[in-house]
């Protein structure tokens, strides 16, 4: 969980926004990361703009704020936050920088994954909430753009049954980043193990991790995108004699992702080719 929490600091990356570019006038509401402000950008009117913070493919403990991250926070008339991002030092010390009162912070409180679709239907129901007390008078457009999202999510998560039979995942077994186990289960596989930042693993982890794989056997190693050190991943998967496949926990990690169902969409793809390629006859 420590790691969870630390590399979903990450995402504060606007997925409409160039990173790493701010918006020449404040944005109103500030999003804690893309799975945020996709869901804002969605259900609000054009008039209302969101903005994120850090970049979308990058890890937190490898992140510095910008002084125009501060600005924004301080023009901001509403920052939407993970529960979990007050736990973390640099968010607390960049909210205490721009003096952010509580009462103009909300908390999202869902926990989980939200790529799974199951999670990012409840995160669309609580963000609802927040927008419509927020901006009640237009409550009733809030609402009927939030029924179409659920209605696509439902409609994204069924496709993906079709395209990666749950049966045929559960085929597989899997060793994968912690990030990437609830959406790997929620599609079907079999997940034999997690492992944390690559970077941190010792060389008992690694050997650990190539027994482990070899006992079992594991026929895919999954990594999370945004935790770097991806290539002792892929050495893994070699020692192993497995397939590797490369997932992103947030919209605007891939290219041409921006919103969650593009993303989602890209994870299945990804998983599918390496799945049919490897182990469907």
């Amino acid at each position: 969980m420590r790691y969870l929490a630390a590399c979903l600091l990450v995402l504060l990356a606007l997925s409409g926004c160039r990173e790493g570019l701010a918006p020449a006038t404040g944005a109103e509401i500030i999003a804690g990361t893309t799975l945020i402000t996709d869901i804002v950008k969605d259900i609000t009117d054009v008039k209302v703009e969101s903005y994120t913070l850090l970049p979308s493919t990058s890890c937190p403990s490898q992140f510095d704020m910008k002084p125009h991250d501060i600005t924004q926070l301080q023009q901001a008339k509403l920052v939407l936050l993970h529960g979990w991002q007050l736990n973390l030092a640099n968010i607390r010390r960049t909210l205490e920088a721009a003096k952010v009162p509580e009462v103009k912070q909300r908390i999202i409180d869902v926990s989980g994954n939200w790529m799974v679709p199951g999670v990012q239907k409840e995160a669309v129901g609580k963000i609802l909430d927040i927008l419509i007390d927020y901006t009640p008078q237009s409550a009733s457009l809030f609402r009927e753009r939030a029924a179409v999202r659920v209605a696509a999510i439902e409609a994204a998560g069924a496709a993906a049954r079709k395209a990666l039979p749950p049966e045929t995942a559960a085929g597989v077994a899997v060793l994968c980043h912690e990030m990437q186990a609830p959406f790997l289960k929620w599609a079907g596989y079999a997940v034999a193990g997690t492992f944390n930042r690559p970077e941190d693993w010792s060389v008992a982890d690694a050997e650990a991790l190539v027994k482990r794989g070899r006992e079992h056997p594991v026929g895919l190693v999954v990594d999370n995108l945004q935790s770097g050190g991806l290539a002792m991943s892929m050495t893994l998967a070699g020692d192993i004699g497995a397939a590797y496949v490369m997932l992103s926990n947030f919209p605007g990690g891939f290219p041409d992702t921006p919103t969650w169902q593009e993303a989602f969409e890209e994870n299945i793809r990804r998983l599918r080719k390496a799945t049919v390629e490897a182990f469907v006859p």
